[in-house]
């Protein structure tokens, strides 16, 4: 297995210790992991990056999507991944009566770095519209958005994990523990976070899936 990354490490939004740590948890699990060089062509027969090209049948883009566009609907100014710059009210420039957020937008946040396109910052931008929305109808106004970073988690693989609370900075199996716990707290439902987290504790024991899905028929291979 191949990890290209374009950037000069993997993980760039975690300090460099954990980023370093993630990528020998990778290297340990297998995985020859090339930076700095941005995959510039892909094809069913490999992908192409820097001057390199490498012969491949499985490949799984994990780069992003580019997003909506919002900004060419609205003739408004966006950024270099087309994302709608919006004001630090989150309305559209022009439009004072149109808000924009989640990954459709980029904005600045405390540390002046854009906040990243994740559903905590898109269920902040929510909120606040919604409160600016409710003030506006009663006369009053809201300082601007200030986003508020809860922390950033990241699964390696098995009990390898990295984790990132403000000053707090943990890796290994306990973050990997503190990883698994966080994703079925935020699930909806307690039937659901009971399902996954007896899944979870299964895959874990038994080192196999707890159930698998097969969502097409069977097809023959020619040959």
């Amino acid at each position: 297995m191949v990890l290209i990354e374009a950037g000069p490490r993997v993980l760039a939004g975690f300090p460099d210790d954990l980023s370093a740590y993630a990528q020998a948890s990778l290297e340990s699990l297998g995985v020859e992991v090339k930076l700095g060089q941005p995959v510039t062509e892909c094809s069913a027969g490999g992908v192409v990056y820097g001057d390199n090209k490498l012969e491949a049948r499985t490949i799984i883009w994990a780069a992003g999507v580019r997003a909506s566009r919002a900004a060419e609907w609205l003739n408004a100014p966006a950024d270099r991944a087309h994302r709608l710059e919006v004001l630090p009210d989150l309305t559209v420039p022009g439009h004072p009566d149109i808000f924009a957020i989640g990954d459709t937008v980029t904005i600045a946040g405390p540390d002046g770095r854009p906040v990243p396109g994740i559903a905590p910052a898109a269920k902040q931008q929510g909120r606040y519209a919604a409160a600016t929305i409710k003030a506006r109808l009663n006369g009053g106004t809201l300082p601007p958005f200030r986003y508020k970073h809860a922390g950033s988690l990241a699964q390696i693989g098995k009990r390898l994990a990295v984790i990132e609370f403000g000053r707090i900075k943990l890796r290994g199996t306990i973050a990997w523990w503190i990883w698994g716990i966080a994703h079925i707290y935020f699930l909806i439902g307690l039937r659901n976070r009971l399902s996954v987290a007896i899944s979870w504790l299964w895959i874990h024991a038994r080192d196999q899936r707890a159930a698998r899905l097969i969502t097409q028929g069977s097809s023959k291979v020619e040959r």
